[in-house]
């Protein structure tokens, strides 16, 4: 008797053990399933510099997600070439350049016989006229070897994140890429989700066919409002007094590259 009751309540026991893991990892399911998922990648951010240069920092950003967020230590991707595409690819896919096809910003195409941009695509020309590459001022010489203004995600090999994501909500997820640079956002919205990207001849976002026919709405009431003239002709200025910067006295070095209309040295022209 004593035995039977022994093992009845190590039965109860292990019955609501169960039932409490169970309703735990119901929760727990419930919970890892974000409205809302945010891949912030910054261009040749290297892994040590959010630590390295903490003391300047204020208490939002950076600080912000070191203290209250999950911190990977010792992260790697190994690729030797830390071009743009290489590194943005990579994260987007798990998977290395020999794998995703992005070897580089620019590559020589056998096929073709001459030098691509890693995200130029004839097949779908940009929704806005007169908003492609200007070769006169643009300052990134990469974007200058493209043949054509249009834009898809066609070279990237395999599928993205933001792909898988799609697939597992039985494409139900909004996915949106968006970047300063048209290979940023390309890479990021992956081959199923949409792109959108500065272009500094028009001063507006832009997109290819491959993602729309034309402009949601309000995509077109964002680039109507010209929210990038209070820019004009005004200049990015140091926001803090020069002597408090870790390599202040090396701002003007005969090495550095002069882009056009920029120029090397604070303060940066924005241009017109």
């Amino acid at each position: 008797m004593i035995t039977a009751k022994i093992n009845n309540k190590i039965n109860l026991g292990l019955v609501l053990s169960t039932a409490a893991l169970l309703s735990c990892n119901v929760a727990l399911a419930k919970a890892e399933k974000p409205k809302l998922i945010l891949q912030i990648t910054v261009d040749q951010l290297r892994g040590d510099m959010p630590t390295a240069y903490l003391d300047k920092m204020g208490k939002g950003g950076f600080r912000y997600l070191l203290n209250e967020g999950v911190v990977y230590k010792d992260a790697h991707h190994n690729h030797a070439n830390t071009e743009t595409i290489v590194g943005h690819a990579t994260l987007a896919t798990g998977a290395l350049p020999s794998v995703h096809g992005m070897i580089g910003n620019v590559w020589f195409d056998d096929k073709l016989q001459r030098l691509v941009y890693n995200v130029e695509d004839a097949n779908y020309p940009l929704l806005s006229a007169d908003a492609g590459v200007n070769q006169k001022t643009e300052i990134d010489p990469t974007q200058r070897t493209a043949k054509s203004s249009g834009r898809s995600p066609n070279n990237i090999q395999v599928s993205t994140f933001s792909d898988e994501l799609k697939i597992a909500s039985n494409g139900k997820a909004k996915v949106f890429g968006v970047s300063v640079k048209d290979r940023g956002a390309i890479s990021m919205a992956g081959h199923m989700g949409k792109a959108f990207w500065f272009s500094k001849k028009s001063g507006e976002f832009v997109t290819s066919e491959y993602y729309y026919d034309k402009y949601p709405e309000w995509v077109s009431n964002w680039n109507d409002a010209k929210p990038t003239k209070k820019y004009h002709q005004k200049t990015w200025q140091l926001s803090q007094p020069q002597g408090k910067y870790v390599f202040a006295e090396q701002d003007d070095q005969a090495w550095e590259t002069k882009f056009p209309g920029f120029g090397r040295t604070f303060p940066h022209q924005y241009g017109d």
